[in-house]
């Protein structure tokens, strides 16, 4: 059963997608006139009150702030444009018996994950489709079977 995408502010996304965004202009303390380059859209990003003077990333998107490693925030999410909205950095996570995230299942069936046994899982199962209920259903079984379970995000 799919799920609404849930993020985990690791900022992956906006490190890698938020390259594409350039600050055109600079209106105020808090609003910016860009561009985005994968749609070619320009948008108004609003920067939150909350993090009005925040020193963002050194890399990626120049909305993006650290809070902490491996904790990202966005400054502008309210007013972030179309690919930021529609991004999505997995269309399966996979989580151990004790619910941690193992493994992300991207693109068109490429697992990412460095546990050995769910690498050997995913390698037995063979080539498989994403997009049809019943292959997420094997996929679903092979992993329970494994002692993992799946989140699939629409």
């Amino acid at each position: 059963m799919a799920v609404p995408f849930r993020c985990t502010d690791c900022g992956r996304c906006c490190v890698s997608l938020g390259r594409s965004i350039t600050i055109e202009r600079r209106l105020t303390g808090r609003h910016f006139d860009c561009r985005e380059a994968v749609h070619g859209e320009r948008f108004r990003a609003e920067v939150d009150e909350v993090h009005r003077g925040a020193v963002p990333a050194r890399d990626g998107c120049p909305f993006l702030i650290w809070r902490a490693p491996g904790t990202s925030t966005c400054t502008c999410h309210a007013s972030r444009p179309r690919v930021c909205r529609e991004f999505r950095c997995a269309r399966l996570r996979v989580c151990d018996g004790a619910g941690d995230e193992c493994g992300r299942l991207v693109g068109r069936g490429s697992l990412l994950t460095d546990d050995p046994s769910l690498k050997n899982l995913w390698e037995e199962l063979g080539p498989v489709g994403t997009d049809d209920a019943a292959d997420r259903e094997r996929i679903d079984r092979a992993l329970m079977a494994g002692g993992y379970h799946g989140e699939w995000y629409d």
